[in-house]
Formats: C-alpha cells, sequence, structure tokens
C-alpha cells in the first residue's frame, strides 16, 4: 500500500503525497485494521467460551453418569462437536485471510478497468496461486500483478473504444449528404 501511495498522483497539478501524510494515511489504515482485528478477535473468545462451557457442561454429565450405550453416544458427540468447531475457526481464520488478500489485491489495480469480471476474477485467482509459489518468496503484490499483465491483452478495457461506422452501400436514408458524412465520421 505504501508503493501505491508513494506513486499516487492527486489533482489538476498531479501532486504527489509527502511523505508525512503517507506515514498518516498508513497508520490510520493500521489503526483501521487493528480495530476490525480486535472486534472479530472478541467475537470468536466469546464463541470459544460458549462452547468450552458447553463442552464442559456435557463432560460433567457423563462423569455423573453410569457406562451404558447413551454415554458413548454423547461422547461421540462431544467428539464430533469439539472437531466441528476446530473446523469452523480454521475456515473462518482462512476465509478471514483471504478476504484481506483480495482486497490488498484489488487496491493494486487502481483505477483499470477490467473487460469482464471473469478476467478480473481470474487475475485474482492467478495473482493468489503466483503468491503462493515457493519461487515467488519475497515478491510483492504489485510485481506479481505487473509480471501476469504485462504485454498481455483482452484483460483490461480500451482506453480508446472503437466508434461505430454505418455501413456503405444501397441504404435509404433521410439525411442529407452533408449529415450523412457527419455520422459516417462519427460526427455531431
Amino acid at each position: 500500500m505504501k508503493d501505491f501511495l508513494e506513486s499516487l498522483e492527486i489533482g489538476e497539478g498531479k501532486v504527489k503525497l509527502s511523505k508525512e501524510e503517507i506515514k498518516s494515511i498508513l497508520t490510520e489504515h493500521g489503526k483501521t485494521v487493528t480495530i476490525e482485528t480486535e472486534k472479530v478477535k472478541t467475537d470468536l473468545t466469546n464463541e470459544i467460551n460458549t462452547y468450552k462451557t458447553t463442552i464442559s457442561n456435557l463432560e460433567n454429565q457423563i462423569k455423573d453418569m453410569p457406562s451404558s450405550d447413551d454415554v458413548t453416544k454423547l461422547q461421540k458427540e462431544i467428539a464430533d462437536m469439539k472437531q466441528a468447531e476446530s473446523q469452523r475457526l480454521a475456515d473462518e481464520k482462512a476465509k478471514k485471510e483471504d478476504e484481506i488478500l483480495t482486497n490488498n489485491i484489488t487496491e493494486v489495480f487502481g483505477d483499470k478497468k477490467f473487460t469482464s469480471d471473469y478476467a478480473r476474477n481470474g487475475l485474482i485467482a492467478d495473482i493468489k496461486a503466483e503468491l503462493a509459489k515457493d519461487e515467488n518468496k519475497g515478491k510483492g503484490i504489485n510485481e506479481i500483478f505487473t509480471s501476469l499483465t504485462k504485454d498481455k491483452e483482452g484483460i483490461f478495457e480500451s482506453e480508446n473504444k472503437m466508434a461505430e461506422i454505418p455501413g456503405f452501400g444501397s441504404q435509404s436514408t433521410n439525411l442529407t449528404e452533408d449529415d450523412f458524412i457527419d455520422k459516417v465520421m462519427g460526427l455531431k
């Protein structure tokens, strides 16, 4: 994000941000990330404590019961519940990490417009795959983005859109000859 802010040009005069302004923006961004992380941690801690209490209560019930098929079933339920909770926590952590990575990747895109959501989503997936490779350890998102898109066509919309030109031939039109020529040339 620091590289992005250092390369950002603002306004008609194309003014760059000062180091103090960049530092201030990064500090505020860090505060926001910290606050959101703490909220997630608090929510997860409360949920975990609820599950721990439930599990503890169930384990205590098992201790007080005589050995039987019901106890075996209850023990299996507890084991399944522990496994499901572990999996849920792992899935939630992976999802949150993926969201953060996706947001960081989309920040690198800047104001580029993609030819389709398919191209955009495909590029995000390709960047994630490249980041996971051992040979790309230490490379930044921006570097990988540049290497994946350099000299590639069909990813981004062209800034120079093609004008539609009506066909020539035996078209009957109510336009004057000058109006027809202006229309063919794309003039108003």
